[in-house]
């Protein structure tokens, strides 16, 4: 198994079966020590990615119920090789880091490991998530961000701190976020906020726009635009508040930062097209297309 680089260093290897191995290893030791203190484990990174090259270096998530209780094990973790990188947080402020290999121990130049210990339910968490599971079922995403990936590193192989590695993935990574996050809520079932119900009339510059549908939000996630993600409710006639419903489709907008969610209620389903139809009444002013469920 190929495994670990030197520090300042980038060069990308096809993915190895054993990293998935080696990440189901590091996560149980890692669930010894931090016991309750963590809700989850991940493998994410792309070495987590089966379709692509990556850094043969292992990235795990752990969802922590808090940092405190964490830290509070950090005799522990050090003492499995785990070492808490306390300057990182100048750059992650709502996550902790952990690394392994023989540049922590004091007897090498390798990085093997890297531990990002986030709070559970967090949108750091999903993030970490989200990316790993839409680049593997999207192969498309997941060569053009190996493709990227490729070029970043022959332009810098050598790189202190992979600073030009990373802000050059920094663009690609925001984007495919924002696509992940619609693409996770495909056929589940969500609670939203109704704040622009039927017959809502929202007056823009130059125009008057009248919602034929009732058109909402789900409380406390956030979509591209920064503000909360959201959701045209097809199938409820009347005025509502709120909805317990299913997601049949996503709006993905090309010229715009944000894409929408289409629900409705369980049981009930549209085909693309009446998908479009019904919500052409704002996506007429973008250049919009639906994916269903």
């Amino acid at each position: 198994m190929t495994l670990g680089l030197r520090r300042g260093t980038v060069a990308l290897v096809p993915h190895e079966t054993e990293w998935e191995d080696e990440a189901r290893r590091t996560i149980e030791v890692l669930k010894a020590i931090l016991g309750d203190a963590a809700e989850d484990f991940a493998h994410v990174g792309s070495t987590s990615v089966r379709t692509i090259m990556a850094k043969p270096i292992i990235d795990i998530a752990v969802a922590a119920r808090g940092f405190g209780p964490v830290l509070e094990k950090r005799g522990e973790l050090e003492s499995a090789g785990f070492f808490y990188r306390s300057k990182s947080g100048a750059d992650l402020p709502e996550q902790l880091l952990f690394a392994r290999g023989s540049l922590y121990e004091g007897t090498g130049d390798v990085q093997t490991h890297f531990i990002h210990v986030v709070k559970a339910g967090s949108a750091e968490w999903r993030d970490y998530v989200n990316f790993r599971d839409y680049l593997n079922a999207k192969p498309e995403a997941a060569k053009e961000y190996e493709a990227l990936k490729l070029r970043l590193a022959a332009e810098r192989p050598v790189d202190a701190g992979r600073e030009h590695y990373t802000a050059g993935k920094k663009e690609f990574i925001a984007f495919t976020l924002r696509k992940a996050l619609v693409w996770s809520y495909l056929g589940r079932r969500i609670h939203i906020k109704i704040d622009r119900p039927v017959g809502y009339v929202h007056k823009k510059e130059g125009y008057t726009l009248v919602y034929p549908i009732n058109y909402g939000f789900i409380p406390g996630v956030y979509g591209g635009d920064g503000e909360e993600l959201d959701v045209y409710l097809l199938g409820a006639d009347s005025p509502v508040t709120e909805a317990d419903c299913r997601v049949v489709g996503v709006v993905h907008r090309i010229n715009d930062v944000e894409d929408k969610l289409i629900a409705a209620p369980e049981g009930m389903s549209f085909s693309a097209q009446e998908m479009e139809e019904a919500v052409r009444f704002q996506e007429r002013w973008y250049d919009s297309f639906v994916e269903p469920v």
